[in-house]
């Protein structure tokens, strides 16, 4: 069906049909004038929506500020977990540009032969180290100072320089490319294996990305499954079989990741950020329970207890 333009006026009209409570129309008009009305309603409605009617109604009593409440919260959210996602991004790019250039030299370091150039991987690094080259170029010619620097004065970029330029996505690949005793080199200074941090990588760029174009994240899905934990079991989130458990592609995943490779101090501060920010939104909501929330986002009901794993 197409979709026809609605002035303020008529998208209130709108939500009072699906029983949206309308309690003040002045504050719904400056909060539908001020944020896009799809994001934040169609973004945002389903915990509030009567799953016994047959339209799509709101429940009794549900309001247009508890809905923006719950997407203010994921946009306060979403500022913090990119924060911390940064800081691990920045222990990684150090990593992998110390151990590499130790290996291979600061010079003329991108070669497939520095890599696990393997038949399988051959073509893909090949295409990997021409897309560096060609974002080395693009930053030149966008006036990149410290890649002009370099390419001026030396002919060269050392790696530790350009890892700063390559996206998430780019320092993922980087670490998925290297041979398997430099991957195990990185991981273990984490105490996990290689895979388990080249999901984890992955993963966290799914989340950086998501926070830094502003989409809706509290009920994010994973790219990749994480494996159980040691923390899985010790919030006894798997299951009987012990193969399959809660928390693998839901927010407090990423939550698990961060525990992981943060240091403790540091995330429990992000930890703590999050819990205030949980507890501002709870003494928001009026028709529905925090927990309706929270089992969108993965979290358990002993999710305090992580503090003191």
């Amino acid at each position: 069906m197409e979709k026809e333009f609605k002035t303020i006026d008529e998208q209130i009209e709108l939500l009072q049909n699906r029983n949206l409570h309308i309690e003040n129309e002045n504050i719904a008009r400056e909060i539908l004038l001020n944020n896009n009305y799809y994001y934040l309603i169609n973004g945002y409605k389903d915990v509030f929506l009567n799953k016994n009617s047959k339209e799509e109604k709101f429940a009794n009593g549900t309001t247009l500020e508890e809905i923006y409440s719950l997407y203010e919260f994921d946009r306060k959210i979403r500022i913090i977990f990119l924060e911390y996602i940064l800081l691990v991004e920045r222990k990684i790019d150090t990593y992998i540009a110390y151990d590499f250039s130790k290996n291979y030299g600061h010079k003329n370091y991108l070669i497939p032969e520095n890599f696990n150039n393997s038949n399988k991987n051959r073509e893909l690094i090949l295409k990997f180290i021409n897309d560096i080259n060609l974002e080395i170029s693009h930053q030149y010619k966008n006036s990149n100072k410290m890649i002009i620097h370099y390419l001026d004065t030396y002919k060269y970029i050392p790696l530790w320089v350009l890892i700063r330029i390559l996206s998430f996505g780019k320092v993922s690949k980087f670490y998925s490319f290297m041979k398997q005793k430099e991957q195990n080199n990185i991981s273990r200074k984490f105490n996990i294996q290689s895979e388990t941090l080249k999901i984890y990588l992955i993963n966290l760029g799914n989340v950086r990305n998501i926070c830094a174009h502003d989409e809706k994240l509290y009920d994010v899905r994973l790219k990749k499954r994480i494996n159980i934990t040691d923390y899985h079991r010790q919030l006894m989130l798997t299951r009987k079989d012990n193969k399959t458990a809660y928390a693998t592609r839901d927010l407090f995943s990423v939550i698990i990741i961060l525990k992981i490779l943060l240091e403790k101090d540091v995330f429990n501060e992000f930890y703590h950020n999050i819990i205030a920010k949980i507890e501002k939104l709870e003494t928001q909501l009026f028709t529905i329970k925090i927990d309706k929330v929270l089992f969108k986002m993965g979290f358990p009901k002993n999710y305090r207890n992580l503090f003191e794993l």
